[in-house]
């Protein structure tokens, strides 16, 4: 009796344990949580091997080796869950003896379960569980492009030992970029095959091949309501370290292109009155793991340390969650596990909520990738870390696992900080690594973001592509995105240069020029030096003007002044050099009018001979007063001088009339005797 009574008992605690593991053991990826019971009754190693076939398909098998800690207590069910919808050809034996699978999907998630035939029972005896299945997610061919990604275990603690063999076909090389990086690699037959001996908690991340490209086009609708022509800026794709642009076609072009604080690349366009277009970009986009050496980062700014719109620093939520982190990773971590992806869909419409709505708790498992991002945004600045949003374009092939809404030109936002002791700018991607159930996006970033915008001074400017369109113009696709079928050949460096005379109310100002250079192509050139030279004449150019690139399409102007070194029978000449970092070089060459040698800088002499020219205008003003002035006197004496002599005249009349008239009375009176 006693007997039966125990034996019960030990079903009982068996059949709680294995429910126990059945929630809680995994494979590639897993989100409940383990009791401790469990690790102090069996002892599990795990075995995985993951089989990448050329077309990019993964055959996946688990080995778990449980093993029983005591004489009373076996397992008699076992479970996984896999954060992928996409498997197939589900297969599992236990001791060697094939066994049903039951199966299960659910929000990106596979469950899979088995209960075991024949139960081993005893201390220091094991069961020997081994799942096969087909998997589409975890390797990804894009393009030239071979990226896979294996989610870490969330549970890794469970495990005693956790190794992991990767075969790879050798028609992709060797990987371009591994992590972690204590593997061993072999080589064997047809495969090289990468193997870890104890990974731990760590994901693994391998990309084969070093970049990326994309063929893109955008378009943009520009509309002018008013009854008055109206200047209005895009954003184009800009150019960073990990990110080049070709432009392909632009049309119709631009007024100017210019660069913003933040490396965007902004085009004005003008709109006539009541008018509209759309304006059409096709470009080639490549995407590099290492960033470019001949590319700088943009610098850090203070404004990417102050609070904006969505990053509200200062909001007691968000200053209590910083608190307790104390560098940039628990930032991220903090992020990655206090949010959930929303379940809802996505459209244009969906509302922003910014970092501190972020965090209430009827918001907390309604994030998309725009609270992932702002909530990382706002918690760095309120630690004194500069970082910034990035809107753009991210390549999926499975939404479920990485969102990105491209088919309804909804664009991916992530979040990028500053890296201090390595001086640049570091991606990551807190949405992916969350949805993905555990793939690092914070060590290992990947081929498939491209940047459209970056915001950094502004939390909402400037407007990515995507953004541009009118009410009817809701349903026009305006984002087209697909791998290059051929990299296209760069062009050569073509520019126009132009040499405009500096003046001053229209007056030209002597030996004062712009040199302006336009670029005729749609490649970003970067100078090692914009040279200007002359063998008779002194040149000081404005450095504060100076730059070291310009953009597709675009022109930069540079102030200067030219001066006589001495007298010469010669017309006077520069000589412009443009020397790029590529190694190719333009020159050109102009005749100049020069001024005297003046030790002031440019804008000085400019203001010099400016006041000359006001001091010239007073002078002339003053000559022209003074001469109506004088002029006004001489006329009054004028006139007193002829109103003097009709006086003079009117008493001569008189005097005249007056002899007259005498002499006519004469003629009749006896003339007196000569004396």
């Amino acid at each position: 009796m006693l007997s039966r009574q125990f034996s019960k008992f030990a079903k009982f605690l068996s059949f709680l344990v294995l429910l126990i593991l059945c929630l809680t053991a995994a494979t590639n990826t897993t989100f409940a949580q383990a009791p401790t019971d469990g690790s102090q009754n069996f002892s599990i190693k795990l075995h995985s091997t993951y089989t990448v076939t050329a077309t990019g398909r993964t055959l996946v098998e688990q080995k778990f080796t449980i093993t029983n800690k005591t004489p009373e207590l076996f397992v008699s069910k076992y479970g996984i869950v896999v954060s992928s919808t996409n498997l197939s050809n589900v297969e599992i034996t236990h001791n060697g003896k094939a066994l049903e699978p039951s199966i299960s999907k659910n929000k990106g998630q596979t469950s899979i379960g088995v209960t075991f035939a024949d139960p081993v029972v005893g201390e220091g005896k094991s069961n020997e569980l081994i799942i096969h299945y087909s998997d589409q997610d975890l390797a990804l061919i894009s393009g030239k492009i071979l990226e896979i990604n294996i989610p870490k275990l969330s549970d890794h603690y469970q495990y005693q030992n956790y190794q992991l063999e990767l075969r790879v076909p050798s028609i992709f090389d060797t990987p371009s970029r591994i992590n972690p990086s204590n593997f061993a690699l072999r080589q064997d037959g047809d495969y090289n095959v990468i193997t870890y001996n104890d990974l731990g908690e760590q994901s693994v991340s391998a990309i084969f091949g070093h970049k990326q490209l994309f063929d893109l086009k955008l378009n943009y609708y520009l509309h002018n309501p008013t009854s008055q022509t109206a200047l209005t800026q895009i954003t184009l794709p800009p150019e960073t370290p990990h990110q080049k642009v070709h432009y392909l076609h632009l049309e119709p072009m631009p007024k100017d292109i210019k660069e913003d604080q933040d490396g965007n690349f902004i085009a004005t366009y003008e709109i006539p009155a009541n008018n509209s277009f759309y304006v059409e970009l096709l470009a080639q986009v490549t995407l590099t793991l290492n960033p470019d050496p001949l590319i700088a980062f943009s610098p850090v700014l203070p404004d990417h340390l102050q609070e904006q719109k969505f990053w509200e620093i200062s909001h007691q939520s968000i200053a209590a969650a910083s608190e307790p982190l104390e560098s940039v990773k628990s930032i991220y971590d903090f992020t990655v596990d206090t949010l959930h992806y929303t379940s809802r869909p996505i459209d244009q419409n969906f509302d922003r909520l910014g970092a501190a709505a972020a965090l209430r708790e009827t918001n907390l498992f309604e994030a998309t990738c725009q609270e992932f991002t702002d909530l990382f945004i706002a918690l760095a600045r309120q630690k004194n870390l500069a970082a910034r949003r990035l809107v753009g374009i991210a390549y999926s092939n499975n939404e479920e696992l990485r969102p990105s809404n491209l088919t309804g030109d909804i664009l991916h936002t992530w979040p990028e900080f500053y890296d201090s002791e390595e001086q640049a700018w570091q991606r990551v991607d807190p949405t992916w690594e969350k949805t993905t159930g555990g793939v690092d996006y914070f060590n290992n970033f990947d081929l498939n973001h491209i940047v459209l915008a970056i915001n950094g001074v502004s939390s909402t400017l400037p407007y990515p592509a995507g953004s541009y369109l009118g009410e009817a113009d809701e349903q026009n696709k305006k984002i087209y995105l697909d791998f290059s079928k051929e990299e296209y050949s760069l062009p050569t460096p073509s520019f126009a240069a132009d040499l405009i005379p500096k003046t001053l109310y229209g007056v030209p100002i002597p030996g004062n020029y712009e040199l302006q250079i336009i670029n005729q192509t749609g490649k970003v050139w970067y100078f090692t030096d914009l040279r200007l030279s002359s063998a008779s004449l002194d040149i000081v150019v404005d450095q504060k003007q100076a730059s070291r690139k310009i953009l597709p399409f675009a022109k930069i102007s540079l102030p200067f002044s030219v001066y006589n070194r001495g007298a010469t029978d010669e017309a006077p000449t520069i000589k412009v050099d443009l020397l790029l970092q590529e190694g190719q070089s333009s020159s050109y060459e102009f005749e100049v009018t020069t001024s005297l040698q003046l030790a002031l800088p440019a804008t000085d002499q400019i203001l010099l001979v400016g006041g000359g020219l006001i001091v010239l205008t007073l002078l002339a003003g003053s000559l022209f007063l003074l001469g109506r002035f004088l002029t006004h006197s001489l006329r009054r004496q004028g006139q007193k001088l002829e109103e003097e002599s009709h006086k003079l005249q009117a008493i001569s009349t008189s005097l005249k009339e007056n002899s007259k008239n005498d002499r006519t009375s004469g003629q009749n009176r006896t003339p007196s005797p000569r004396q």
